[in-house]
């Protein structure tokens, strides 16, 4: 294996701030509920409700999205170039090195001409995208031996 790659941490920055976000919003409706208000009496089963709320809102906005985005993964073999598509079904793809034509690189997006495409394949938000392109590159030049 020459390349083992996942989504970066850096990646993973919208979701912790998001997260932080709804966590602060859902605490500070529970505090409202929990202070001693005599003019309303306000059902004790609601700060259950709330917290069941925030639970699924973290769930739904946070864990899936970080499981999701940790699962996306590029393998470069000696052989072929492994790829596996962000989610939790996660589909995998492989392409022989043989019939990659030309790798190129547009930020942190790889594009590969593949024989047999019409179109560049494009694989995007690469970690380290300049050196993994050039590692592409030179396992294309690089003979097997069997």
């Amino acid at each position: 294996m020459i390349v083992d790659v996942t989504s970066s941490l850096t990646s993973l920055t919208y979701p912790v701030v998001e997260l932080t976000l709804i966590t602060g919003l859902f605490w500070m409706g529970i505090g409202f509920v929990d202070a001693p208000q005599p003019a309303v009496v306000i059902d004790t089963g609601m700060r259950n409700i709330i917290v069941g709320l925030w639970a699924i809102m973290v769930l739904w906005r946070f864990v899936v999205p970080v499981l999701s985005a940790r699962r996306r993964r590029l393998i470069l073999t000696d052989r072929r170039l492994i790829l596996r598509a962000p989610g939790l079904s996660g589909y995998s793809e492989s392409i022989p090195l043989g019939a990659v034509r030309h790798v190129g690189r547009r930020g942190k997006t790889i594009l590969l001409s593949v024989q047999g495409y019409d179109r560049y394949v494009s694989i995007p938000d690469v970690p380290r995208s300049r050196r993994v392109a050039d590692l592409i590159e030179s396992s294309l030049r690089r003979p097997i031996y069997r």
